[in-house]
């Protein structure tokens, strides 16, 4: 009862707080995967059989909620749409889909110490012993999982990224296995029907979010057919692509993020890309940073005429949650949704915005003239700050405060080098701007 309580004390609380609904909404996600797991947590406990040990009963709980886990990880993978607003975008359901798996990682090493106490099974000794096998072709699946995703392990493998995703996608079998593991041998499960009815349907949820994933969501994301039309290389490592729609064309929001296939004799493989810019006739605008094997190839290879396939739009990075005053900084690259965003703010909206424009040197700054452009239509509305970290140091929030002010009214948008969002989110909130007007685009998506 009391375990109800504090939820229902925690929802009024978001409830009450004086802050746009959509930050409100992607409160809620987060809170029903935490409340679901306490409920089941409380469910077990509440039908523990006296005639298992504790130390195995635990184990099995433990178990299950691995399975829990595991099934809430394979749903926030799926890139469903209808998600988006209660986790805050398709970035943040990823992170959260990387923390339940780490945390289902977690659960491995105790439920196989505590339930190896056990050396039957109820239903049958034929039964237990192909559980036994199940299970310890899940444990090592699944371990060798959790280590190639470990980067200094994917390093010393040479393993690229797509046969990482290749492997990766393998998750979705072993807890499958690990669901008919507890269901064979797990002793709590077996007295009980509404214990064994309720790890069904979890397992089922995981089961059906993965054949989803794997069979069904390719073919129903929204997609389309575009052209490259421009290519421009204003500074070394950074590439803009002008992409043409052919059919299909999509409509991003400014500040979503679209993910882009190019086609052609070297085809690329796909990858997210917050888009910059959108014209009236549907022409996308990315800027790229060529920090990885695949960006620096295209940096050095693409040109206009090669044919691209864009799935999307996804993500909630949108400044019009904030209030009238709101920071922008970004770090590099990290410019890309404030560049949409400046397409489509007017001199009459209500804000009051200062952007910091934070490069390693001067001639990476290629989009300040585009800025202090904006600045100039844009006045009084906004005012632009370049921050050359190698002249005068990496942005801190001390160096904010000292430009312009900052409040527990003030909303910050972050997007850059994920150091940068963390040691700025840190220093901003200590100078008293809430953890709820704090929002940041999420880029690592392995």
């Amino acid at each position: 009862m009391s375990v109800i309580v504090a939820f229902l004390f925690y929802a009024a609380r978001v409830l009450r707080k004086p802050m746009d609904t959509r930050l409100k909404q992607r409160r809620a996600g987060p809170f029903v995967v935490f409340a679901l797991g306490v409920l089941l947590l409380a469910l077990w406990v509440g039908r523990r059989p006296q005639e298992v040990t504790l130390g195995y009963f635990w184990g099995e709980v433990i178990g299950v909620a691995g399975v829990y886990l595991s099934s809430c990880s394979l749903l926030l993978a799926t890139k469903a749409r209808w998600l988006e607003p209660w986790f805050g975008g398709l970035d943040r359901m990823y992170l959260w889909h990387k923390f339940t798996a780490v945390a289902m990682a977690s659960t491995l090493p105790p439920h196989v110490l505590l339930s190896s106490a056990a050396s039957e099974g109820t239903t049958g000794a034929s039964t237990y012993q192909a559980g036994l096998v199940l299970g310890v072709a899940s444990l090592l699946g699944l371990i060798a999982l959790v280590l190639v995703s470990l980067p200094l392990v994917g390093k010393i493998l040479h393993l690229s990224y797509c046969r990482w995703l290749f492997v990766h996608r393998l998750i979705g079998l072993f807890v499958l296995i690990a669901v008919l593991h507890g269901l064979f041998v797990d002793r709590v499960i077996a007295g009980s029907g509404l214990l064994k009815t309720v790890y069904l349907t979890v397992g089922v949820i995981g089961m059906v979010s993965y054949a989803y994933e794997e069979l069904v969501m390719r073919r129903r994301l929204p997609t389309g057919d575009y052209t490259i039309e421009r290519v421009a290389r204003p500074a070394a490592g950074i590439l803009e692509l002008h992409l043409a729609p052919v059919s299909n064309r999509l409509q991003p929001r400014a500040g979503q993020f679209i993910f882009v296939r190019i086609s052609g004799d070297d085809a690329w493989r796909e990858h997210p890309f917050t888009v910059a810019g959108v014209t009236a006739a549907g022409h996308l605008r990315l800027t790229i940073r060529a920090v990885g094997d695949d960006t620096a190839r295209m940096h050095a290879r693409l040109q206009p005429g090669l044919p691209a396939t864009v799935t999307g739009p996804y993500g909630k990075f949108d400044y019009t949650v904030g209030r009238a005053h709101q920071i922008w900084i970004a770090g590099g690259i990290g410019i890309a949704p404030f560049l949409s965003w400046l397409t489509v703010l007017d001199a009459e909206d209500p804000y009051t915005i200062d952007v910091f424009y934070s490069t390693s040197t001067e001639a990476e700054a290629v989009y300040l003239a585009e800025l202090r452009s904006a600045e100039q239509r844009l006045a009084p509305l906004l005012r632009v700050h370049q921050v050359v970290t190698g002249v005068t140091g990496h942005l801190t929030g001390a160096r904010v405060a000292a430009l312009t002010e900052v409040t527990p009214e003030t909303h910050v948008f972050l997007c850059g080098p994920g150091p940068m969002i963390d040691n700025l989110t840190r220093d901003l909130h200590r100078a008293g701007v809430p953890p709820d007007y704090i929002h940041a685009e999420h880029f690592s998506f392995r």
